[in-house]
């Protein structure tokens, strides 16, 4: 049995899972030293009274800690679907891909916070399909007289 639909939405998650991490590379950066030094001697923001210094550290130290967040959901998420992709080529192990898929798909929602939406959906759906589809019963061919 093929199962080409399920190898298409696990590479295609995988790849936007890689894509994702870069959005967690950026968050990181955001969260950087260089980042918070330009903030410090931004005149728009020094003039503001509302706006603090230490809410605006406090605001930075939220990009970073969700940057890591992602980055590690996407990275978990990107490791299970490369091995769930590994045992469902050539309908090695279906049950096992499945379980990879799902449970790739799951942490990598949760991690992420929701960020890492689509991959996870794509991940989840093939996991679904790993289960639901089987191969068609074999009938015996049988003759027929006229």
């Amino acid at each position: 049995m093929k199962r080409t639909g399920e190898i298409t939405l696990g590479v295609i998650g995988v790849v936007l899972s890689a894509f994702t991490s870069l959005i967690g590379m950026f968050f990181l950066f955001m969260g950087s030293d260089a980042v918070r030094s330009e903030v410090a001697n931004d005149p728009t923001i020094a003039d503001d009274p509302t706006l603090t210094m230490e809410d605006m550290d406090g605001i930075l130290s939220i990009f970073s800690g969700a940057g890591w967040a992602i980055i590690i959901a996407t990275i978990i998420g990107l490791i299970l679907g490369i091995i769930a992709i590994v045992n469902i080529v050539g309908n090695k192990k279906p049950k096992v891909a499945g379980w990879m898929n799902i449970i790739g798909a799951v942490l990598m929602g949760i991690i992420s916070l929701g960020v890492a939406f689509l991959p996870a959906l794509l991940l989840l759906i093939a996991g679904i399909m790993c289960f639901v589809r089987k191969a068609p019963p074999e009938e015996p061919i049988q003759s027929q007289t006229l």
